[in-house]
């Protein structure tokens, strides 16, 4: 068993889906497959059992995870030791995200971050908020940012900003030209709705059981630009933070006036374990950048 087989193995488990996988791995989707299979052949038993296009983890397979996991995780505090020699020069550090966050303010932030420190490489991560706690949790994200409050006492918090949530609807929906409006005007309406494990889906599951009633999904599962396009098309309305529509016209705003919906995000790491210096640097400048404007 060599150590590229576990990290193949733990990206297939994570996904559940190969060529998701494939693609964060940079190998082909066939490639990935043989080396699954070989590290299945090896240990005698199946690993996962294909079902569609996906794949779920058999006894064996979940037996097996948090090994791999552990594994990876001892590997990647040797490289952070040896990290310590050289500084800052070299180094990797990666940071867990929601796609909002990914999409709107990373791709600035990072990108001063990699001008400050052009040697460390950068890994991104993008995924709901359990899943991030999971990667968390298992060393493959240094840092994250996750909506506030979290319960779990290893995990050190730093409040980043907090914004209010709002509905979208398309452009000639009846109440579009309002500016405002109340999650009980929207009991018969069609909804559009994040993944599971995902903490906006929670939160419009929510509002809507306060407002008195369930809402009626029409689309269930897309990430959040996904969902904007769809409601942008009328198939219905969503509730987002008003971060995912900071630079979009295809979609009309409302305030919610009955609740007081809002998000507060933070940035979370590990603080029982010791961090590389380049996750000290990322976590810092991070906390500095995303501190410094006003999100809301």
């Amino acid at each position: 068993m060599e150590l590229r087989h576990l990290r193949y193995f733990e990206a297939v488990a994570r996904y559940s889906h190969v060529t998701r996988a494939a693609a964060e791995l940079h190998i082909a989707q066939p490639a990935l497959s043989k080396q699954i299979s070989q590290l299945e052949q090896e240990l005698g038993v199946a690993l996962f059992d294909r079902v569609g296009r996906n794949v779920r983890l058999t006894e064996a397979g979940e037996a097996l995870l948090p090994h791999a996991r552990a594994v990876m995780a001892q590997v990647e505090s040797a490289r952070a030791e040896m990290a310590e020699r050289v500084g800052l020069r070299r180094g990797r550090a990666s940071v867990g995200t929601p796609p909002t966050v990914g999409t709107q303010l990373l791709p600035r932030v990072l990108a001063a971050f990699n001008r400050r420190y052009p040697g460390i490489e950068l890994r991104l991560h993008e995924a709901g908020v359990q899943t991030l706690f999971d990667l968390l949790e298992a060393g493959l994200t240094d840092v994250g940012i996750v909506t506030l409050p979290v319960e779990d006492e290893h995990l050190t918090v730093v409040p980043l900003f907090t914004e209010e949530m709002v509905i979208v609807v398309c452009r000639d929906h009846p109440l579009a030209a309002q500016g405002m409006a109340q999650i009980a005007d929207f009991q018969d309406a069609s909804w559009v709705l994040s993944p599971e494990n995902y903490e906006l889906r929670e939160a419009t599951l929510t509002a809507c059981q306060q407002a008195g009633f369930t809402p009626r999904v029409v689309l269930d599962g897309g990430e959040t630009d996904t969902l904007l396009r769809f409601v942008a098309a009328g198939i219905g309305i969503a509730l987002v933070p008003r971060l995912a529509v900071q630079e979009t016209s295809e979609v009309m705003v409302l305030r919610v006036t009955d609740q007081k919906l809002e998000r507060t995000l933070g940035l979370v790491w590990r603080g029982d374990r010791v961090a590389s210096p380049a996750a000290r640097a990322l976590r810092d400048f991070l906390v500095t950048q995303l501190k410094r404007s006003a999100y809301v």
